[in-house]
Formats: C-alpha cells, sequence, structure tokens
C-alpha cells in the first residue's frame, strides 16, 4: 500500500515537470487568442487530471487508515472462535454473533462508500479521456483539411509520396486512443510529409499562411493530447489498482458473511455421556468398554449431519522405561487408546469409516485432577459428535 502511495506521488511530481517542459518548448501560436484558448483549455484538462489522483491517493488513504484487512482477520478469528465453541462444546453465544454481524455491516458499508466514490472518479476519468480524444480528433480533422489540400493541387511538379506518405500516416494516426495515445512514427511522418508540401508551395510562389497556421495547431493539439494521454495512463493504473483492492474487499466481506450465516445454521455439537476407561498404560478394551461401546452404536443419530471424534487422553504420569519402548509420550498412548476404540467400531460394530475422526491428546484435558490421586479419569477415550464441515 505505501509503496503504491510513493508511487503515485513521485508520478505527479514527474508529470508536472514533463508538462512544464513541454510548455516551455511550444512554438509561437498565430494569435495570442489561439494561444490563450489552447492554452485554457490544456490546464483545464491538466487540473481535472491532477484532482483525479489526488482523489485516488486520499481515497487510498483513506482505506488504509480503516484498516479493513485487519477488522476482517478480526473478525474471522472471532468466527473460528465461535464456530469451535459450537462444534466442540455445544455452545451458542447469540450475543457475540449480533455484535460480529454489526461490525460486518458496518465494514461493508465502509466498502460500499468506497465504490460509490470510485464510480464519481471513473466518471470524471471517462469526461477526461473525451477531452484527450477531443485533441486527438482536432490533430486528424486539420491533417484531413492539409491533405485535401494536397489534393486539389494538380501541379505536374509535386511529388506523389507527398500525399501517398500523408494518407498512410493519417490511417495510422487515426487510430489514437485516450490509453495508447497516437502513433509518434505516423505522426512525425505525416509532418515530414507536410513540411516537404509547404517547401514545394513555398517554392511556386504559393501562399503558405494556411498550411503554416494548420501545421503549428497541429503540433499544438498533439503536444497537449500526448503530455495529458501519458498523466490519464496513469491514473487508469491507480483507478485499476483500487478497484482491485475494493474488489478483494468485497470478496473477503462475502466470504465472511458465508461463514457468519453458516455458523448459525450449524448444528451443535454433543458429547456422548458416557466414556471409556483404562487402566494406567494400557489401551486394552474390558467388558464395560465393551458394553458402552454397543451402547453408543445404538445411539448415533440416524442422520448424516454429523461426525463422530474419538479422542483418547492420558493421565500425567511420564511413560515408564518399560512402556517407553512402545510409546514415546502419552501423545502416542492417548492416540493409541483411540485407535483401539475405533478398530472395535470398524471391525466388529461395522461403523462407517468416513464417519470417524480419530484424535490424541495425551495428558492435557480438563478432568485431570492429581491432586484427589483420581487418574483413572484421565485415563480415558471419549465420544463427540462433531456437525460436518457444509460445502
Amino acid at each position: 500500500m505505501k509503496k503504491t502511495l510513493s508511487l503515485i506521488v513521485l508520478s505527479i511530481i514527474l508529470n508536472l515537470a514533463i508538462l512544464w517542459a513541454a510548455e516551455v518548448a511550444k512554438p509561437a501560436m498565430q494569435t495570442r487568442e489561439d494561444l490563450y484558448i489552447l492554452i485554457k483549455e490544456e490546464l483545464i484538462l491538466t487540473v481535472d487530471i491532477y484532482k483525479g489522483q489526488v482523489q485516488i491517493l486520499s481515497m487510498i488513504l483513506d482505506l488504509e487508515k480503516k484498516d479493513l484487512k485487519q477488522r476482517n482477520a478480526d473478525l474471522s478469528s472471532q468466527i473460528d472462535n465461535l464456530r469451535m465453541l459450537k462444534i466442540y462444546e455445544g455452545k451458542s453465544n447469540e450475543e457475540q454473533m449480533v455484535l460480529l454481524q454489526k461490525q460486518l455491516d458496518t465494514t461493508r458499508e465502509d466498502l460500499a462508500n468506497a465504490y460509490l466514490n470510485l464510480d464519481q472518479l471513473n466518471l470524471k476519468l471517462k469526461q477526461t479521456e473525451a477531452k484527450i480524444l477531443d485533441y486527438y480528433a482536432r490533430v486528424n480533422s486539420r491533417a484531413q483539411q492539409i491533405i485535401g489540400y494536397v489534393e486539389k493541387d494538380k501541379s505536374p511538379k509535386l511529388s506523389p509520396d507527398i500525399l501517398s506518405s500523408m494518407k498512410a500516416n493519417y490511417a495510422i494516426m487515426n487510430k489514437a486512443t485516450a490509453s495508447e495515445g497516437m502513433d509518434a512514427k505516423a505522426f512525425e511522418g505525416f509532418q515530414k510529409a507536410t513540411a516537404d508540401y509547404i517547401k514545394f508551395v513555398a517554392s511556386t510562389g504559393g501562399d503558405t499562411q494556411a498550411l503554416d497556421s494548420s501545421s503549428m495547431l497541429i503540433n499544438e493539439y498533439y503536444a497537449s493530447a500526448a503530455a495529458n494521454q501519458k498523466q490519464y495512463g496513469d491514473l487508469q493504473l491507480y483507478i485499476s489498482s483500487y478497484q482491485q483492492m475494493l474488489d478483494s474487499e468485497h470478496a473477503d466481506k462475502e466470504a465472511l458473511q458465508r461463514r457468519l450465516d453458516e455458523l448459525r445454521s450449524l448444528p451443535f455439537g454433543k458429547t456422548y455421556e458416557d466414556k471409556i476407561y483404562f487402566a494406567s498404560g494400557s489401551v486394552e478394551l474390558d467388558k464395560d468398554a465393551i458394553r458402552i461401546l454397543h451402547e453408543f452404536a445404538n445411539s448415533v443419530p440416524a442422520e448424516d449431519d454429523y461426525e463422530i471424534m474419538i479422542t483418547g487422553f492420558c493421565d500425567d504420569t511420564p511413560i515408564g522405561a518399560a512402556l517407553k519402548k512402545k510409546y514415546a509420550s502419552n501423545w502416542e498412548l492417548s492416540l493409541a487408546r483411540s485407535s483401539k476404540v475405533v478398530r472395535y467400531m470398524l471391525e466388529t460394530l461395522k461403523f462407517p469409516p468416513e464417519k470417524i475422526i480419530i484424535a490424541g491428546k495425551g495428558e492435557f484435558n480438563d478432568d485431570l485432577n492429581s491432586a484427589i490421586n483420581d487418574k483413572r479419569l484421565s485415563r480415558k477415550v471419549e465420544f463427540r459428535f462433531v456437525p460436518k464441515a457444509r460445502k
């Protein structure tokens, strides 16, 4: 963002220098009135373009000040937290969701206002484009006049190359656009042919005043269009860059809104009441464990909205030397317990494997209570119904 702002400021300064140099280099006009009119037109056009550049600079600064990206990240993080709460704890914070929606609506209003400002700037850009095209139209209009003079000249001494050069270059000049400008080589070729024709007319004693005037005006119109066309092209790039920034923000806002809507409709996660407990260091299923597994199988909802997370836990006793040959840490032991349960569910109870999620949490669980020496509560596997992510 800061790099873009620096480039805009630098470009404005350079363009001012280029415009000043172009003004100094201009030849004398035919009359003061012509000079006044042309300078006034060019000044109005230049001011409009620079106003547009300053405006887009202000808009970018305003967008940066609002820090929408950071606000998006904060909203996303809060939505994630609420989702985890709903899935794993079976709880919903409605007040927090209302607050998040208000925050999202506020940032969307900021974005909508930014789009309105951009629409106004694009309208000014179109008006500026029309003015630049008008300069090029004047160039081509004068060029047509000069071609008309040559076509009417029936002198046998006039080289046909002059007219053919004018027409060939004019065909290219006539394709000028506000973004790309006018082909400089074609313009120079046309002006050279014009100069050759003026010399020819002068050599025959003809009046060259009208031709001289048209040639000078063509140079003036071309210089004015070319100088402003460069600035206009820069402004187009700035606006395009800003448009991309807004479109990216819009996509982020829509994604956040979809996630918030999905969160509202997401079913609650729930933990099965019974848990399977293990002897210290063991992963074997006892009779109670087998009974609970069969009861659990009969309680699974028929609908396909849930997956089943099987999570193993340990107490905080460090892994002993003998047990360490099998399990490097309590993480591996807890995962072995959940794996043992899952294997029974798949092989004996015929659970569909795509519905099962396996996890191990080591000794990190809320039921750990070494103070009363009841570590059995920590050596467990629990079942949780987790809502499926909607696609």
